[in-house]
């Protein structure tokens, strides 16, 4: 054989492996790999995403929307298929009001599908896509979403929270209740077209949409309590203040307005202490406004009556400390009912040193203090009741005057509640309805005390309202009865400082068949006196007779 046949066979034999090796592999691809390949493909053309679906609607009581969605679009961008990226850019950060930073860093993302943002309203999404068409400009995909809207703006904005940029609840009920209005998603098929350039989807699950909530506020009582606090804040230049509003036979509350508000529609403006609930996560002593369940726990223990008299002189030796009086005031002989009138700390230590502290303590307990009510809103915390085996030998006089303990704005509306309804702490509830599902009931805890007993406090708390610490609170022909505290602040590590106080009145009417209890609260008053009954009284009058007004509630001398 000679050189070139050789060279010809060996040419021959090469070719024939390398089409061996080609088919093998072939075939290798085509059966035993082809699912891997597959796969491969369809990660690199297709994606499936999940999509929010419409969110439930949150309602007042009578069916004002305060929160619902509406339709937009979401974003998203393929960073393989895009064109002039610079352009694409300027054109989403003009469009989305953002960084052009942060939108290059979503741009340049080495991906077929990147979030740009999941709810972009429609009039500015037809914007963006006629930009981008105007200016040859490929590689962004729209898909047809929702947007949530709040139309009162900020009214109960520190209730109702928002939601965030995923879809869900970041605060409030939006927050408590995201499992409920969320639904189920929709999933969709993104799938490349056959240009490169374009997007398909398919809609593989429609999920379901949210339940719609109905919230027990009442959407006018609030605008007049958050008008009536703001101003009152304003006026008196406190730090903060909040107004609750609860109807006391069924714990259903009908306001939480407060100063510190944000939009809801521009949540991501606001500010950590603007959103915070003040109802339920502010600790404050409640002052004189514990003498009404001091009083009520002496009455129930059978230790004192209306009638019986006691030393009210300024100045009483407790454990060797002398505790006074407001404003070092003496009394001389006065009756419990004048105690409670007028305020008496050394009468009211007095009254307490006969019931004790063990009753004393039970009673606070019974009426919910130390422990969170179970209203469900996010962030509401404890308060301080310390347990009676705690407590000093100047406990008993220090908490019969509202010192040394610590409560929320829901507790003690709550425990006043109790007392205006003749004796039953209920669950305070901030929701109606869940979807169509039944109404909520009023849930009551627990009987604290006995109606005959509820009705004499609440006679002696009309005391307060007519000639008492509280006549600023008074609203004409209602029978406002109430209790007024101007509690003194504590600063861990300095005790009591002067000048530092939180000023309050919780009072309900009319007095025999209350129809609304508001108690409201000011964090430190800097502008004129400081006591309860003229700061936080006055404001209780300004906000509840515009209640009473605009329900039509008539007065009592009509009924």
């Amino acid at each position: 054989m000679d050189h070139d046949h050789r060279r010809a066979l060996i040419l021959f034999a090469a070719l024939a492996v390398g089409a061996l090796l080609i088919i093998a592999r072939l075939v290798m691809v085509d059966g035993v790999e082809h699912d891997h390949w597959l796969a491969v493909a369809r990660a690199t053309h297709e994606r499936t995403i999940e999509i929010a679906p419409r969110r439930g609607t949150i309602y007042d009581r009578n069916g004002i929307p305060l929160a619902f969605d509406v339709k937009a679009s979401a974003i998203a961008v393929d960073s393989f298929d895009m064109t002039k990226p610079e352009t694409l850019i300027t054109i989403l950060s003009q469009a989305l009001h953002r960084p052009r930073a942060d939108i290059a860093a979503l741009v340049y993302r080495r991906s077929y599908f990147t979030w740009i943002d999941r709810s972009v309203d429609l009039e500015t999404a037809k914007w963006i896509k006629a930009q981008a068409q105007q200016a040859d400009v490929n590689g962004l995909i729209f898909i047809n979403t929702w947007k949530r809207c709040y139309p009162q703006g900020d009214l109960a904005s520190n209730v109702i929270g928002f939601v965030g940029t995923d879809g869900h609840g970041l605060e409030g009920i939006e927050l408590y209740y995201d499992k409920q209005l969320s639904g189920t998603p929709t999933v969709v098929h993104v799938v490349r077209g056959a240009d490169g350039r374009t997007y398909d989807t398919e809609t593989l699950d429609k999920g379901t949409p949210g339940e719609d909530i109905h919230l027990t506020l009442d959407a006018v009582i609030q605008h007049v309590c958050e008008d009536a606090i703001s101003h009152g804040v304003s006026n008196f230049q406190a730090n903060a203040g909040f107004i609750i509003v609860l109807d006391p036979h069924t714990g259903a509350v009908l306001a939480m307005a407060q100063n510190r508000r944000y939009d809801l529609n521009k949540f991501y403006q606001s500010t950590p202490e603007e959103r915070k609930n003040l109802a339920v996560s502010f600790m404050f002593e409640p002052g004189s406004t514990f003498k009404a369940f001091a009083g009520l726990a002496a009455l129930q223990a059978g230790v004192v009556t209306p009638a019986d008299r006691f030393n009210g002189a300024d100045g009483i030796d407790v454990a060797g400390h002398i505790i006074h009086n407001s404003e070092d005031e003496t009394f001389g002989s006065v009756s419990f009912a004048e105690i409670i009138q007028d305020s008496i700390n050394t009468g009211m230590i007095r009254v307490t040193q006969r019931l004790g502290q063990a009753r004393l303590y039970q009673f606070l307990v019974s009426l919910g203090f130390g422990k969170r009510t179970g209203i469900t809103l996010p962030g509401e915390i404890d308060g301080i009741l310390r347990p009676v085996s705690k407590w000093s030998k100047l406990a008993l006089a220090e908490t019969s005057i509202g010192q040394s303990v610590g409560v929320t704005g829901i507790q003690l509306a709550r425990a006043m509640a109790a007392v205006a309804n003749g004796g039953l702490l209920l669950k305070p509830e901030i929701v109606e309805q869940i979807g169509t599902g039944p109404e909520v009931k009023p849930i009551v805890i627990r009987r604290v005390a006995a109606q005959e007993n509820c009705d004499t406090m609440r006679a002696l708390l009309r005391l307060v309202v007519e000639k008492g610490t509280a006549t600023k609170a008074n609203i004409p022909g209602f029978d406002v009865a109430g209790k007024t505290g101007t509690a003194q602040k504590a600063i861990p590590g300095k005790g009591y400082v002067p000048g530092k106080y939180t000023s309050l009145f919780c009072g309900f009417f009319p007095k025999d068949d209350p129809k609304y209890l508001a108690l409201v609260v000011l964090d430190e008053v800097h502008k004129g006196v400081v006591f309860g009954g003229d700061t936080a009284g006055l404001i209780f009058h300004n906000a509840m007779s515009r209640v009473a007004l605009i329900t039509h509630l008539p007065p009592v001398a009509q009924r």
